[in-house]
């Protein structure tokens, strides 16, 4: 049998035990309300960088990235955005909206665009954009968390002049109509089990008409997976639900009055 003086040591070590269990949930619950909100995350990138550095020298790359930043920040500021940091060839940056981090993304390609007819550079800058919303843990100099990893994804199958953005960044658009978009396809990203669905955002009319034109030609082989009207089919699915259940329900109802019609015939007897 335990003697008093170890059963009171146990007692103690159990209160402590729970006072520790208690003050982390606290602390887990500080930490959450603080730092952990739900966040846009755009991520930018150079693209070619490296045949670049191989081909016009570090000095070339390193000026085009000059440029880069002097018409990329500003852009991000205009929107209510937060640069994070600035990685080699790219940057990253947040937004507390959807909206802003989209139309920030397309303003930047459709400057840069600009840049490159007027300016002419020896080598124009082309760079690709990829966007995504979740939850993160947003901290004063960085951001964690799988959106950031999931919107390097989505930089990363961009090509460049594209704005490429994920279902979750689509879902929190406060006006899908304030620009030109459509799902292009579905994809399995690097450390992702099922494939995800990647929606681009269109910037250029010309490029908007090309593809305005490659749907029309395409709306009916199959090839389209969905543009931003294609809730279409959900509300011809609901309302041929809805006939269904309309169609159910009559059917029941005949059966009843029909069961109630012989039962009604099942109690007349004839008197002899």
């Amino acid at each position: 049998m335990m003697n008093a003086e170890f059963k009171n040591d146990l007692s103690e070590q159990d209160l402590d035990a729970e006072q520790l269990l208690a003050q982390r949930h606290q602390l887990e619950e500080v930490f959450k309300n603080k730092f952990v909100r739900i966040v846009t995350l755009m991520f930018t990138d150079l693209k070619g960088s490296t045949s670049l550095t191989e081909r016009e020298g570090d000095l070339a790359v390193r000026e085009l990235m000059r440029t880069h930043n002097e018409i990329l920040f500003p852009i991000i500021q205009k929107h209510s955005g937060k640069l994070v940091k600035t990685m080699g060839d790219g940057t990253m940056s947040y937004f507390e909206d959807a909206q802003s981090a989209v139309l920030a993304g397309l303003e930047f390609q459709k400057t840069i665009d600009e840049y490159n007819r007027i300016q002419k550079p020896t080598v124009p800058i082309q760079v690709r954009v990829g966007i995504n919303t979740g939850e993160g843990i947003v901290e004063k100099d960085d951001v964690y968390g799988d959106v950031v990893n999931v919107a390097a994804r989505f930089e990363a199958q961009a090509e460049a002049g594209e704005v490429l953005f994920s279902r979750e960044t689509y879902s929190a658009l406060q006006n899908e109509n304030a620009f030109y978009h459509r799902l292009i396809r579905k994809s399995i990203l690097k450390g992702k089990k099922e494939a995800v669905e990647i929606f681009k955002a269109f910037w250029s009319d010309e490029e908007i008409q090309r593809d305005l034109d490659w749907v029309h030609a395409h709306k009916n082989d199959g090839v389209v997976q969905e543009t931003k009207h294609s809730y279409r089919r959900i509300t011809l699915w609901l309302f041929l639900l809805i006939g269904l259940v309309f169609v159910v329900m009559q059917g029941a109802k005949f059966l009843e009055g029909s069961t109630s019609s012989t039962e009604k015939r099942s109690t007349i007897h004839i008197v002899e």
